[in-house]
């Protein structure tokens, strides 16, 4: 499981978080919940294990409710459980492909399954001057094919209509800059923020993909750096 796999079933609409689990190891999980990823999780690690270890071998699934979420564990080959936690909301065809291809990664890449959760579950968080420095580097790279006011209009229309991201403002030469206090630049964001402003990218990227062929290749090869990109990209 690349880390590319489990953003993509993080973006499931549904899906809260995910957590692996290998034999009577440690959970490690992952999710935009920072109640998940920040809090003190041994209570419910505590409780997932003892009802893993009741599971009959021959139950490939078990659900249950753990606060305001509902648990559901799928069982893997390769002694893989991988806990899903969803709210509410409907679960539809497009979780059940983002699942198939959980499965097939985690059951062909065993090792680079474990090593890839642990590093994505364990990655620090960035600052927020990191993320918009990025993104208006990836906004001065695409000036090479758009003029200034097509750019700032994109960046505009996509950027996701939540309250978090209110506080960023493009300006008449295609930057984002951020309203307020300047000590906000600092602060380190959450992991649902991170995906928040990831999926700003993405959606900037598929516009600009729109009228120019190939610009998100052209976004890998040339337009960031590593670090960048790993902050910006899947």
């Amino acid at each position: 499981m690349n880390q590319e796999v489990i953003r993509d079933f993080l973006n499931v609409p549904g899906i809260v978080g995910i957590a692996l689990l290998s034999g009577q190891s440690q959970p490690v999980f992952y999710s935009h919940n920072p109640a998940f990823v920040q809090g003190p999780p041994e209570l419910l690690t505590q409780g997932i294990l003892q009802v893993v270890e009741t599971i009959p071998s021959e139950y490939e699934t078990l659900e249950f409710r753990f606060s305001k979420n509902q648990i559901v564990l799928h069982r893997f080959a390769k002694n893989f459980i991988v806990l899903i936690i969803k709210d509410d909301s409907r679960i539809d065809e497009t979780f059940v492909d983002a699942l198939q291809r959980l499965r097939a990664w985690t059951e062909q890449n065993p090792t680079i399954t474990i090593e890839q959760f642990q590093a994505l579950a364990t990655a620090p968080l960035p600052k927020l001057k990191d993320l918009i420095e990025a993104f208006n580097q990836l906004s001065e790279f695409t000036k090479n094919y758009f003029g200034v006011a097509v750019i700032t209009n994109y960046l505009k229309s996509s950027r996701p209509e939540t309250e978090w991201m209110e506080q960023f403002q493009v300006n008449r030469s295609g930057q984002i800059a951020l309203i307020g206090e300047l000590s906000g630049l600092e602060q380190t964001v959450s992991a649902q923020e991170h995906e928040l402003f990831r999926h700003w990218v993405a959606q900037y990227i598929r516009r600009c993909s729109q009228a120019v062929r190939d610009y998100a290749v052209l976004v890998e090869q040339s337009a960031l750096t590593d670090t960048q990109k790993a902050l910006l990209l899947p």
